[in-house]
């Protein structure tokens, strides 16, 4: 990729410069060549970190109307005694132009190719140049980036950590180029990634979302019907932590995000640094103990914000509500620690996760059940639901909630002891005891998973349709979601 500095190469000057080279094999070639030809250069163009580029004009102009009227446009011509014209751009730099001219040239990126240090400022360009198939290639290319990282770059191994730190640096940079209330294609795809990533305030001090990519975030999934990953009051605690350190230049850590122990200017500042994203966490599905023992005295919030919650609380009594905005979420995650194969002491194949996290399967040869849970803590009052899919099954699976600490291969095995599971033979299983149910499930259906942790219930619905309450018992202050499988079987969270 070629610096900022840089200017698009010239080809070799020789005493016969003036002749025309061997022909290319086709027209993309042709007008590839004009891109490098300084014979052909009409028109000058100043990008925003001062680089000057050259072009033809009469292609841009009649490849994108924006160039067109840049060009012709009287107002915008330079003194018509200047022997080239010069067009200038203070929010478009030599990077994303160059990339530009090779595609308003040839509809291609061959030379000037996209990466994830110039996606952002590229997209800006395309929309700015109003380049609908480019700006379409573009969120084709980040979906691939966001999901695998960035190929160009061979140091760097991209797991899902990566990944995640990756979303959230691309928010934060989109919103530095564009502004707080864009709705674009681009905003759309990097906050339904970023929403499905837990935040936690443990990292809120060193990750790479910024304040301003987290209050984006906030409005965009505010009232959303959508995936979302983080609990309404981890996501403030994550919100202050972050605000702290910025203010403070400092670790703070979570076990301190509520130390408001400052002096009057310090606190002042965080609270202007929060004012603009309070508005965007919702108290009204946050516990309204937590409320009272945790927020309140932080004298953070508006009485106003305080008082509707309250209201909202009294007007809903009767509805018990998801502690967590959108519909929630979370990623699989395997353990080995504990696990050993019944068959020999070596450990099985583990579960194949794909899809940064939301597909889980195992090899189609593999006959032994294999339990896998999901990264989210299952905690709190409220009820909490996910859906999972089928998307292969060649044996009963298995899919509900299970302790902290709990290692099985299967529900049935004496080690699990504290949950509910579904089976897809449409049995219902807790310890080593089962219930007719009536729910079987089979590839393309969809497996509803409702737990009430006020009341200590679990229901398990297919499609939509509850057939029997599922009995409830005591379970754990903290439960996981977990599916068994085997022979093949694969499962998406839905």
């Amino acid at each position: 990729m070629a610096s900022q500095s840089d200017n698009p190469p010239n080809p070799p000057k020789s005493s016969n410069s003036s002749q025309p080279s061997p022909q290319p094999k086709s027209l993309e070639g042709d007008l590839r060549k004009l891109l490098y030809d300084e014979r052909f250069y009409d028109i000058s163009l100043k990008c925003s970190d001062n680089i000057v580029l050259n072009a033809c004009k009469n292609i841009l102009a009649s490849r994108t109307e924006v160039f067109n009227e840049y060009i012709f446009d009287k107002s915008k011509k330079n003194n018509a005694n200047q022997q080239r014209q010069q067009l200038e751009f203070d929010k478009v730099n030599s990077i994303a132009m160059k990339l530009i001219l090779e595609y308003l040239y040839t509809s291609k990126n061959e030379k000037e190719t996209l990466s994830v240090s110039n996606v952002v400022e590229v997209y800006y360009a395309a929309i700015f140049f109003k380049l609908d198939d480019l700006q379409n290639d573009i969120i084709e290319y980040t979906m691939k980036i966001l999901r695998e990282g960035d190929k160009t770059d061979e140091t760097i191994t991209y797991g899902t950590e990566e990944l995640n730190e990756l979303a959230k640096k691309l928010l934060s940079e989109f919103i530095e180029k564009f502004s707080l209330d864009v709705n674009n294609d681009m905003s759309k795809l990097l906050v339904d990634w970023v929403a499905k990533i837990q935040l936690f305030p443990d990292n809120a001090d060193g990750d790479s979302l910024s304040l301003m990519g987290l209050q984006h975030l906030l409005n965009k999934t505010f009232e959303t019907k959508d995936q979302f990953a983080t609990y309404e009051l981890t996501l403030f605690e994550y919100t202050l932590v972050k605000t702290k350190h910025i203010i403070l230049e400092e670790k703070t850590g979570s076990k301190k995000s509520y130390d408001m122990n400052y002096d009057s200017n310090v606190i002042e500042r965080i609270k202007d640094r929060l004012m603009p994203l309070l508005p965007f966490i919702d108290l009204r599905i946050i516990d309204p103990d937590d409320v009272v023992l945790k927020l309140e005295p932080l004298k953070l919030f508006p009485q106003e914000m305080i008082t509707n919650a309250y209201r909202y609380r009294i007007e809903k009594k009767h509805e018990l509500l998801q502690p967590i905005r959108g519909r929630m979420t979370f990623r699989w995650k395997y353990e080995f620690e504990g696990k050993e194969s019944k068959e020999s002491k070596n450990p099985p194949s583990p579960p194949i996760i794909t899809n940064n996290g939301f597909t889980v399967e195992v090899d189609s040869n593999i006959k032994n059940y294999q339990s896998i849970m999901g990264d989210l803590v299952i905690k709190g009052n409220g009820v909490h639901r996910w859906d999972i899919s089928v998307e292969n099954l060649n044996d009963t699976i298995y899919i509900g909630i299970c302790g902290k600490d709990e290692k099985f291969d299967k529900p049935g095995d004496k080690t699990y002891q504290y949950g509910y599971a579904l089976g897809s033979d449409g049995y219902v299983y807790n310890k080593r005891d089962w219930k007719w149910n009536n729910a079987k499930f089979t590839v393309g259906d969809v497996v509803n998973i409702t737990v009430d942790m006020t009341a200590k219930h679990c229901y398990f619905s297919v499609n939509n349709q509850t057939f029997y309450e599922v009995i409830g018992h005591a379970f754990p202050d903290e439960l996981y979601p977990f599916v068994s499988l085997n022979k093949g079987g694969k499962l998406h969270i839905k």
